[in-house]
């Protein structure tokens, strides 16, 4: 497998995560002919993965544990932490069907384990080692059902090859989310299930996909007055609200950037957070992304939204897009 480096903020992932994932497929004997077998069945994945993200998030919501990450101080399921979830899920498994597991993919697997952990960035945030130790089995069983049913009747063997080479490497995925946890327990509630509309995470996990391909199309734009030019030097930026969105107009280097104010890991005000060079610091946790397209550093297949920034008359102006769910405040989630 290739070995790739890139800049990996030191508090999300361990120095030692792409020599151990390496070890781990040598033991488990997952090598690149296996990663080959993914590549080849990557668009029959691809096109399951909504369909896995609903059932997954369905699910969780279910179950009071795993549904209590979800609510906001109201008691409800935070519609957008949800489909924020949904989305970095859905990039987790598209960037796993790849077929590309180099450094960078260890290391962004190992921060994903740390993430769910009280060493993650956020030590507020702890998952419980068995419900990561479902949601692979939960995944991995959804995979096996979609390549039998997309190739068991035109392609017999490459479904076999390709649903034992997803086995392997879900025990590598599976040893190095849980070795993050070391010896960290959380006991078991046995809480009863609650009922879930299915159909609004069915919505939801279609909608957090296809934003994750870009194909959210908007049905118009605001043109959004900042300020005059000279209000705001190079090297500086200011922070602005259109409707629900904040917003930061950054005029960096020459460029104008503006960039959604709200951090992927947990919603923080990371364009008012520290700039060094091209990369943008979240206050809150400590999350980077590079400012002139928005990309995180850890996961550069994760980015926060990037809106055009027009200059006229010495005035700055933001384009903001309306999209035709812009103003839906439905909320998913049954029994409340």
């Amino acid at each position: 497998m290739s070995e790739t480096t890139d800049k990996i903020h030191p508090r999300l992932s361990s120095p030692d995560a792409a020599r151990y994932f390496r070890y781990m497929a040598d033991f488990v004997g997952f090598g690149q002919e296996d990663a080959e077998y993914i590549r080849k069945t990557q668009l029959v994945i691809e096109k399951y993965i909504p369909s896995i993200v609903e059932k997954f998030y369905t699910h969780l919501l279910r179950y009071p544990p795993t549904r209590a990450h979800f609510l906001n101080k109201e008691g409800k399921v935070d519609k957008e932490y949800l489909e924020l979830r949904m989305y970095h899920q859905a990039n987790f498994w598209r960037r796993t069907a790849s077929g590309v597991y180099d450094d960078e993919y260890a290391s962004f697997v190992d921060y994903v384990g740390r993430a769910h952990t009280s060493e993650g960035a956020d030590p507020k945030i702890y998952i419980p080692e068995r419900y990561v130790i479902g949601m692979v089995g939960f995944v991995q069983y959804a995979i096996s059902e979609a390549l039998e049913t997309e190739l068991v009747e035109i392609d017999p063997q490459l479904q076999s090859n390709a649903v034992q080479a997803w086995n392997k490497l879900m025990m590598v995925l599976l040893e190095m989310l849980s070795s993050a946890y070391d010896t960290e327990r959380q006991k078991e509630t046995y809480q009863p299930r609650i009922e879930i509309d299915d159909e609004a995470i069915r919505e939801m996990a279609v909608e957090s996909y296809e934003r994750s391909l870009g194909m959210k199309l908007p049905i118009d734009h605001k043109d959004v007055l900042v300020a005059r030019v000279d209000e705001i030097l190079d090297g500086e930026r200011r922070i602005v609200q259109v409707d629900d969105r904040s917003i930061g107009v950054f005029h960096h280097q020459g460029e104008w950037v503006a960039l959604s104010n709200s951090c992927l890991h947990r919603s923080g005000p990371v364009c008012a957070g520290k700039l060094s060079g091209d990369t943008l610091t979240c206050p809150w946790h400590g999350y980077q992304y590079d400012i002139t397209d928005g990309k995180m550093l850890i996961d550069p297949s994760a980015k926060l939204s990037v809106y055009p920034v027009e200059i006229r008359n010495d005035e700055v102006h933001l384009i903001v897009p309306i999209y035709l769910d812009d103003d839906d405040d439905s909320e998913p989630g049954g029994t409340e």
